[in-house]
């Protein structure tokens, strides 16, 4: 009855290298393998997993690719383990934005259109008063006492509040997201900040208004009114000098600026 309705060639059973590659993966991802565990010698994985020398180290160029692992080679080689993180999945990104030919603009407009869900989530926590809130009005404190300061002092106070909320607001996914592109996006903030700083274009008083955009924000996660937190949010985004006069939006998305920690 059921002859002919699978074709020759459309199940395929899996190469071993995938195999011991896919079991070796599942070791590192669930942290049975922590980040700078040096693997056992190749001959001893061979035994392990009983494969080839060949298969083995297929599976391990496999991994090696997906930036599991580092090989070492020399005397003193082996592979070392590397978990996966927040800033290698923003340069993984980068290289998926920059060969599809984005520009700096877009990633700037998908974070100011992710990160007012945070907000959202954010007034939603039952615990958001003796938690988020908590947080985001010591940020707030800090920034406010450092509007006169330096501007890379203040703008990291700034960013801390941002960052307050994307950690707060307990959705893994949106979290790393907002992360990854907000790394894209950062790589080029330093010269922006240089530049506005010789410049005077980021006085005291536009500081105050966006330290107070912050408070504003914070008042309404505190109330729980998620709808308004996010508005405001977004309209405090749409007007951020970081926004306006950053890094030059026709800019196409730079990953070595993420590699090299720009």
């Amino acid at each position: 009855m059921t002859e002919g309705l699978v074709g020759a060639g459309d199940l395929r059973a899996p190469r071993l290298a995938d195999v011991v590659a896919g079991r070796i993966r599942e070791l590192i991802l669930d942290g049975k393998l922590g980040d700078g565990e040096r693997l056992p010698p190749l001959d001893t994985l061979v035994e392990q997993f009983r494969v080839s020398g060949p298969t083995m180290r297929e599976a391990m160029r496999t991994l090696e690719a997906e930036g599991l692992i580092v090989v070492q080679r020399g005397m003193l080689g082996g592979a070392l383990v590397r978990r996966p993180t927040p800033r290698i999945a923003a340069y993984m990104l980068a290289l998926v934005l920059r060969s599809n030919g984005t520009q700096k603009g877009d990633v700037a407009e998908a974070l100011s259109l992710l990160t007012p869900l945070s907000a959202i989530l954010c007034a939603r926590r039952s615990d958001r008063k003796r938690t988020v809130v908590r947080e985001l009005r010591k940020a707030n404190r800090q920034a406010r006492a450092l509007v006169e300061a330096d501007l890379r002092e203040f703008n990291a106070a700034m960013i801390e509040f941002h960052s307050l909320l994307v950690r707060q607001c307990e959705n893994s996914t949106l979290q790393l997201l907002i992360g990854a592109l907000g790394a894209v996006w950062r790589a080029d903030v330093e010269s922006w900040l240089t530049s506005v700083a010789e410049q005077g274009l980021y006085p005291v008083a536009e500081r105050l208004i966006d330290v107070e955009d912050h408070e504003h924000v914070t008042d309404l996660i505190a109330a729980g009114d998620d709808f308004e937190a996010g508005q405001a949010m977004a309209k405090h985004l749409g007007s951020m000098r970081i926004y306006a006069n950053g890094p030059n939006p026709a800019d196409p998305v730079d990953p070595q600026a993420i590699r090299l920690g720009r």
